[in-house]
C-alpha cells in the first residue's frame, strides 16, 4: 500500500501533509506566544510556500544524486554528500528568500536568532526528510528484490517454453546448455544435444532466464553456467570463454572488454552452482 504513495518517489501526498505540519511545529518552537491575526496568517502562508519550494529543491537534489552517485557505489560517501549538499541548497534558498521578503516589507535586519536558532531547526528537519527519502529508496529496492525473487521462483517452477509442433512444452533450466543465433535464427540446445528453433531474439529470451544460471556472452550466445570450464584473458581486455561440452560448435567464445568485468563477477559468484 505504501508504495502507492512513496516509492520511488511518489511522495506528493507526504509533501502536502508534512510541510504544513513542520511549519506549525516550527511556529510553536520559535514563538512563545502566537497571535492569530492577519500577520501570523500571512507569514504562515509565506513560510509554507517556502517550505514546498525547499522540499522540491531537496527532492531534485536527491534524485540527481541517485543518478550520479548511487548508494550502491559507496553508501558512506553518498550519505555525506547528500546531507551536505541538501543543507547547502535548502538552507541557502531559505536564507535568500527570507532576506528578500524581510527587505521588501521591513526596514529592519533579520534578528540574529534566525541565523542561530531557526537555521538549526531547519537543519534538523532537513536531516529528518533526508532520512525519509533514504528509507523510501531502500524500501523500494527491497520491494523490487522481492518481486525479482517471486519472478525467479515462478521461472524455476515452469522452465523455458518451446514449441513442439502444435504443442507447447517446458524444458527445465538445468537441462538447457545454451541459446545461440545462427544466420538470424535463434536456437535452444539442451545438454543432451537436442535443438529447438525459437521465435524470440536473445534480447527477449534473457529476461526470462534465472540470472545466476545464464549469462549473455555476446550477440550470439547465452550460456548455462554448468557448460563453462573457465576463461582466459585476450588482447584489449577481452575474455575467451571455454565450453566444456563437446557438442558446442566452437570451443571458445569471446566476451567483449565492456562485458568482461560483469562476466568475471558472475562467474566467480556462481561457482557453487556447477
Amino acid at each position: 500500500m505504501w508504495s502507492n504513495y512513496l516509492g520511488k518517489y511518489k511522495d506528493w501526498l507526504l509533501c502536502l501533509i508534512l510541510i504544513p505540519v513542520i511549519n506549525t511545529i516550527n511556529y510553536h518552537l520559535t514563538y512563545g506566544t502566537i497571535r492569530w491575526d492577519w500577520y501570523t496568517y500571512a507569514t504562515y502562508f509565506i513560510d509554507t510556500a517556502q517550505g514546498f519550494i525547499a522540499w522540491w529543491l531537496l527532492r531534485v537534489t536527491i534524485m540527481y544524486l541517485d543518478k550520479k552517485m548511487p548508494y550502491e557505489k559507496g553508501l558512506s560517501k553518498r550519505l555525506i554528500v547528500q546531507i551536505l549538499l541538501t543543507n547547502l541548497i535548502v538552507q541557502g534558498f531559505i536564507i535568500l528568500a527570507t532576506e528578500i521578503i524581510n527587505a521588501l516589507y521591513t526596514d529592519k535586519p533579520l534578528p540574529i536568532k534566525f541565523y542561530t536558532y531557526n537555521l538549526f531547526i531547519f537543519f534538523i528537519w532537513i536531516l529528518v526528510i533526508n532520512g525519509l527519502y533514504i528509507g523510501i529508496y531502500f524500501y523500494d529496492e527491497w520491494c523490487s528484490s522481492q518481486k525479482m525473487r517471486e519472478r525467479d521462483k515462478a521461472l524455476r517452477q515452469t522452465g523455458f517454453e518451446v514449441g513442439l509442433g502444435n504443442k507447447k512444452s517446458h524444458i527445465p533450466f538445468s537441462s538447457i546448455a545454451w541459446f545461440f543465433v545462427d544466420e538470424r535464427t535463434t536456437y535452444l540446445i539442451t545438454q543432451t544435444g537436442q535443438s529447438f528453433v525459437l521465435d524470440d531474439s536473445l534480447n527477449k529470451i534473457m529476461p526470462k532466464l534465472p540470472e545466476e544460471l545464464f549469462f549473455r556472452l555476446n550477440r550470439r550466445y547465452i550460456v548455462n553456467r554448468n557448460q563453462l570450464l573457465g576463461y582466459k584473458k585476450e588482447v584489449n581486455g577481452k575474455l575467451a570463454v571455454e565450453f566444456g561440452n563437446e557438442t558446442q560448435p566452437n570451443n571458445t567464445e569471446i566476451v567483449s572488454r565492456i562485458t568482461a568485468p560483469e562476466f568475471k563477477q558472475w562467474f566467480s559468484l556462481t561457482v557453487h552452482s556447477v
